[in-house]
């Protein structure tokens, strides 16, 4: 009978002792199983969470080809109407430039923030509330600060203008709702500027 002294897993002659050595590897190669199964769902629990988020977010992507200026044109090029739209915090905001028939005192014009804009697919809606009027257009561009002069407002419309529509290929087809019949036109066909 030989018998070593290194470890009791090691074969010896003894057979009792090898039922044991065996015993304790089966154990060893089922842990070493369940520790790999484990690893694996793990690995692919956090692979589907990764997935889903990217779907998530994936759906809540901007165009960013909608970003611009968008000119809706009236025979008096100084009447034309503007739409700016633009991104912050993940979100479409935009500014409506505009001109309002005051009837027998002329054309005034007014700059407002779209409020309830709502972008999805091919689909556009937002309103204009109150408008600070004024009597030259706010859609300018000026080389020196010097040259702004600050407009004093010729009043205020209080009708709100409901706007909804298409987007199209270069622009927006939209329609315009107001209680009071203060849209420019019911509709309007604005194109994006490219230059």
């Amino acid at each position: 009978m030989l018998i070593e002294h290194k470890s009791s897993c090691y074969p010896e002659i003894n057979t009792r002792k090898r039922e044991l050595c065996a015993s304790y590897n089966q154990l060893a190669f089922i842990m070493k199983n369940i520790t790999i199964l484990i690893l694996i769902l793990s690995f692919m629990s956090c692979n589907s969470d990764k997935k889903t988020a990217e779907l998530k977010t994936d759906s809540n992507k901007l165009n960013s080809d909608l970003i611009g200026i968008y000119e809706y044109q009236t025979p008096e090029q100084s009447e034309n109407h503007y739409i700016v739209i633009d991104t912050l915090n993940k979100k479409y905001n935009g500014l409506y430039y505009g001109t309002e028939d005051s009837g027998g005192h002329g054309v005034f014009f007014f700059g407002n923030k779209m409020e309830s804009l709502i972008i999805e697919k091919k689909k556009i809606s937002f309103e204009i509330g109150n408008r600070e009027l004024y009597e030259t257009t706010l859609m300018r561009i000026v080389k020196h600060k010097r040259n702004l002069e600050k407009d004093s407002t010729s009043g205020i419309s209080k009708g709100q203008l409901k706007y909804s529509g298409e987007i199209t290929k270069s622009g927006f087809k939209l329609n315009c709702e107001s209680k009071y019949g203060y849209c420019w036109e019911n509709k309007l066909n604005f194109e994006k500027l490219t230059k």
